[in-house]
């Protein structure tokens, strides 16, 4: 309770609700117009499809907000203001023009790519949109980029906004997430019923998801629609609620300035997808199979078993780590995908005051503890089919370093917190092209040199006041402008990777999961989602691990964390896409649920959340029509009894054969139609209890 206080206290401190039409009065929102206690009723497998009308739906609404809006007459679902006059109110004063389309999935999987320009020759601004449609997914995204074509500084551009546009949901319920705090309730779901006036959100601490992520499930009576984002720092959403519609906001939270010429700044991403029935489940998987079709690195979407060499260590060498492989077994070798060295493998070991914290700065290997280098781990790992996971934090940067000295020689590389030369944490600069082009170049050559796989970037502190503390000295004062930079420059960084190393896999850690928008989402997977899990001896823990798989899935199909197999409790508990396990690790453990694990990578349906409640179930099901699972967590105190399960995503007049796996002689056979009524029931013991329920067709 205390917790899911602290949580909504912080919720009051950024939660406005706001007057209809008018984004800039408002009071604090109430405890109660947010609740956590949220629950979902049953949909078949025809309510999950795709139809024509939605397609149709969703194609007009981009051609018409989108594509051909402000020659059409209709301001734009995009916006900005110059010189404080708002596009909207001066459409006649710029011309807009419709590039060719690329082909389909040219630069998009399963997208079509628009690219248009808006030029004003009086202000000298010109607005260069790329807009994708997905015509299979009934969903659209679009990226704005403004750029000073003129030879004099421009006027002020402000109220830039990716959307700020009215969707055609009536009487619209808002689902959203809290986002990756370090805290057990991280990823819970939240909910704001109809009729509310209005929903402002502030984010306010600098890495895009700590907070909440920027993902809306806005569901209608008739239909919904649900809006995500991609800004991976500052940024603020406004919902306000109609009879008929929902005008929805999203942008940069802080940006005011003026552009020099030939400068730019760009919108964070924003993407639209439609579904037409009334129960979001059906929003939230059509958003998932669009993730997994569209937006996350192609291959992404398996489940992957990785185990540590060391968790956070700075003085092991290689030749004790190559014991510990050496001494594994061939079972468990041939299961796993990745070797995993977390923090500290660039420390010397040597220092009495060297920590795996202040080492960072210093990417290379040290020679006493790695004679022949980490590709020495590397290829033995490749030996049994495996590669390497390898940490990195390479925004942060510590006094004395390799960075930082390089930092040094250029203006505008480094930014320290608060001016001061010799503080720790400090900032490398991306928004700075030629730090940017730097960074790329001695990351991508030791990822090179150490054969790594899978690189694992992580993030952890607070960019917020160096962006402001940048603005002041490298940007004239400009609010928000290095921050801009900086978002463009982390981009243009991974991407950078990414074509360095080709197959090389992104785990995007950041403080573990503060960093889950669609832009990140692009280039790298979350195999460390929450900082919560570092301490393995919390009490509710395992409880905790449950509620983030629960609340995660409703936006993501992969992610991962560190898991525990000390009980069949835990085992079942780390029932995850991404296993991150110790070396006792068995080949049992990393094989025993694999099917469970694919099934996730599917459809999620909801069926009740226990949190870290000792009285509370967390279940959830996973899998398509054909087959799938349910995962139910009774806690310790919860009561025993019946417990009735109502799945979804089921054919109706499909017959299921149904097996709880701890009686797998007990088998029963329904129709969906009673499964979905919730006709098969599982009887809860006394304490704690993981039950898996299988579910496959009926064999004729």
């Amino acid at each position: 309770m205390f917790v899911m206080l602290k949580r909504f206290a912080a919720l009051l401190n950024a939660l406005l609700i706001v007057i209809v039409g008018n984004w800039n009065v408002g009071y604090t929102l109430r405890y109660k117009d947010f609740t956590d206690e949220v629950s979902f009723a049953s949909v078949s497998a025809d309510d999950l499809k795709v139809t024509d009308e939605e397609k149709q739906r969703a194609r007009e609404w981009y051609k018409e907000n989108v594509l051909y809006a402000g020659s059409n007459g209709k301001a734009p679902a995009y916006t900005f203001s110059v010189g404080g006059i708002p596009l909207k109110r001066s459409l006649d004063k710029w011309s807009f023009s419709v590039g060719k389309s690329s082909a389909k999935g040219e630069y998009h999987r399963g997208g079509v790519t628009d690219f248009i320009t808006l030029s004003n020759k009086k202000n000298g601004i010109r607005a260069e949109v790329e807009a994708t449609f997905y015509e299979d997914s009934a969903a659209c995204e679009w990226t704005v980029k403004l750029m000073n074509t003129g030879e004099k500084r421009s006027r002020v551009i402000s109220d830039f906004q990716a959307i700020e546009a009215s969707l055609p949901v009536s009487k619209a319920d808002i689902y959203m997430t809290r986002g990756s705090d370090d805290e057990p309730d991280d990823f819970t779901m939240l909910k704001a019923k109809h009729p509310r006036i209005g929903v402002e959100l502030i984010c306010t601490e600098g890495r895009g998801t700590a907070e909440y992520l920027p993902y809306f499930n806005l569901s209608g009576e008739n239909g919904g629609v649900v809006v995500a984002g991609g800004w991976s720092g500052l940024w603020s959403a406004g919902i306000t609620g109609g009879k008929n519609r929902a005008d929805v906001r999203f942008g940069q939270a802080r940006l005011r300035g003026y552009l020099e010429p030939g400068e730019s700044i760009r919108s964070p991403l924003v993407s639209v997808l439609f579904y037409g029935g009334s129960e979001p489940t059906e929003g939230f998987n059509a958003f998932r199979s669009w993730m997994t079709d569209s937006v996350m690195p192609e291959g992404s979407s398996s489940v992957v078993n990785c185990m540590d060499v060391f968790f956070v260590s700075s003085t092991r060498t290689a030749g004790e780590m190559l014991r510990d492989i050496n001494a594994l077994p061939a079972d468990v070798t041939e299961k796993l995908d990745y070797l995993w060295m977390d923090a500290g493998w660039y420390c010397s070991g040597s220092g009495d005051n060297e920590t795996w914290s202040n080492c960072v700065g210093n990417w290379v290997v040290p020679e006493n503890r790695f004679p022949d280098g980490i590709k020495a781990i590397s290829d033995r790992a490749a030996e049994f089919g495996a590669g390497l996971l390898l940490w990195y934090e390479p925004e942060r940067v510590n006094p004395g370093t390799i960075m930082e000295n390089a930092g040094r020689e250029h203006d505008g590389w480094l930014v320290y917190p608060t001016g001061s030369d010799n503080e720790e944490n400090i900032m490398w600069n991306l928004g700075n092209s030629g730090a940017c082009e730097w960074l790329i170049k001695y990351i991508s050559d030791s990822l090179i040199e150490n054969g790594v796989s899978v690189y694992r970037q992580d993030f952890n502190y607070d960019p917020a006041h160096y962006w402001r503390t940048a603005d002041r000295k490298l940007y004239g004062g400009r609010a928000g402008f290095a921050e801009n930079f900086y978002m463009t420059g982390l981009y243009a960084y991974l991407d950078g990777l990414l074509e360095a190393v080709p197959g090389l896999v992104i785990d995007n850690c950041a403080s573990g999961g503060r960093r889950l928008d669609l832009e990140m989402c692009r280039r790298g997977v979350p195999m460390w989602r929450s900082d919560y899990n570092c301490d393995q001896t919390r009490p509710d823990l395992l409880n905790a691990t449950q509620a983030q798989t629960y609340g995660l899935s409703f936006w993501l199909p992969v992610s991962g964390t560190f898991s525990n197999f000390s009980t069949e409790y835990a085992a079942r508990t780390s029932i995850i896409p991404m296993l991150q396990v110790p070396m006792v690790t068995t080949a049992a453990d990393l094989n025993v649920y694999r099917s469970e694990r694919e099934a996730q990578l599917k459809n999620f349906f909801p069926l009740s959340f226990g949190g870290t409640d000792e009285k509370g179930i967390t279940a959830m099901q996973y899998g398509d029509e054909q087959s799938g699972c349910a995962l139910i967590y009774k806690h310790s105190k919860a009561e025993p009894g019946a417990f009735d399960v109502y799945f979804s995503g089921l054919s109706p007049d499909a017959l299921y054969t149904v097996t709880d796996i701890d009686s797998p002689d007990r088998e029963v056979i329904l129709s969906g139609e009673r499964l979905m009524d919730g006709e098969y029931s599982v009887t809860l013991c006394e304490g704690e209890k993981a039950y898996v329920i299988r579910y496959a067709p009926a064999a004729e």
